[in-house]
């Protein structure tokens, strides 16, 4: 062979050499780089500058932040977290920051975000046992953004809470679980991801309950216990409930996962040191005659016709008058914001009653 053609054929070689190392280096170099093995949700409150995987309580108005994070394993076995979050805290303890990393090799996952919801908002049970019947799905929200970062909501979904609205007007409170997936493609044409990583989700509860990522908008005052069962599954049991049933649906209660309408009136009167013995009743007239504040009603009040109770909310059309107009929380079947004519039907004329918490309790003479 001469000289002439053993050089070009090395040329010949070393290009198709130089060729397959440009075709394979980026797997190559994938296999090199930390593996990913779990996701999280992680929630950071306004001016925390922290995102912490587990429940988080914001003040009603007050903004925050659900971050996708992405665990991988490095080669020495230390770990790495992609993610966009300032800092992060898991259950076990805070991440150095360190081992934060923003995701910066090859294709970006493809973030899909869920909430964590009660299957039904609303379940009546005849035994303890059908306490079993209670459970969480995972709801994926397709308007919510599918990036790393995103502004945080605890609205639930429409999907199940249909009767969640009030109009245009969603309560801006509540409780709220959060479930991500990130999907890895090897490329645009691709119909199923290569990798698929998921954080905790609805079969991690109620076990894993205490340090789920969850997010609880809790109104000041009064409404505050009432305010953070929206979102949640109302669970009633439909006749005499036993002591495993009434103690199933407070242990599902404490931890914010269900409620039971007398549970949240149980728990309004316990903060103010109240028994239903207490209560004052009042006749109440809705003729715009009863102002709101000081020498009228206030939020928290209570209004029942026959056996139906509410909660006052807010002035609704802003008067300073109590009216049929106004909102109230009603807890009917699952807990949603109506007004006082959407609960009752005033025209059959039957007695209205009030009863203000901030009175003191009656004395027995």
């Amino acid at each position: 062979m001469s000289p002439e053609r053993k050089i070009t054929l090395t040329v010949v070689v070393l290009a198709a050499l130089v060729i397959l190392a440009l075709l394979f280096y980026p797997s190559a170099k994938e296999r090199f780089l930390p593996q990913p093995v779990a996701a999280w949700v992680a929630i950071e409150a306004e001016g925390s500058g922290v995102a912490v995987v587990g429940p988080v309580a914001v003040e009603e108005g007050s903004p925050f932040r659900l971050h996708a994070v992405l665990e991988a394993e490095d080669r020495d076995g230390s770990r790495v977290f992609y993610t966009e979050a300032p800092a992060l805290r898991l259950p076990d303890g805070p991440v150095a920051d360190s081992a934060l990393r923003r995701w910066d090799r090859g294709r970006n996952p493809k973030i899909l975000w869920f909430s964590v919801e009660g299957g039904l908002p609303y379940l009546e049970l005849e035994t303890a046992e059908q306490l079993q019947r209670f459970h969480f799905e995972d709801l994926y929200r397709p308007s919510w953004p599918q990036a790393w970062s995103i502004p945080g909501q605890v609205q639930p979904s429409e999907s199940i809470n249909e009767d969640y609205l009030f109009g245009a007007d969603r309560p801006a409170f509540g409780t709220q679980r959060y479930h991500v997936r990130l999907e890895v493609f090897s490329d645009d044409e691709a119909l199923v991801p290569d990798q698929r990583f998921k954080s905790w989700g609805a079969a991690r509860l109620p076990a894993e309950a205490a340090t789920f990522p969850t997010v609880t908008v809790r109104l000041p005052g009064i409404l505050g216990p009432a305010s953070e069962v929206f979102g949640l599954t109302q669970i009633e049991p439909t006749g005499p409930s036993s002591g495993e049933m009434r103690a199933g649906l407070r242990d599902l209660t404490g931890q914010r996962l269900a409620f039971t309408r007398l549970g949240v009136l149980g728990e309004l009167l316990e903060i103010q040191g109240r028994t239903a013995a207490d209560l004052r009743w009042e006749s109440l007239i809705l003729d715009g005659s009863v102002s709101w504040g000081d020498d009228g009603v206030a939020p928290g009040d209570l209004v029942q016709v026959l056996d139906r109770v509410v909660l006052l909310y807010r002035d609704h059309n802003g008067d300073g008058q109590l009216d049929t107009g106004d909102l109230c929380f009603d807890f009917a079947k699952g807990a949603a914001v109506r007004t006082l004519d959407q609960v009752f039907d005033f025209s059959e004329g039957f007695e209205v009653s009030w009863v203000s918490l901030r009175s003191e309790p009656a004395v027995e003479e």
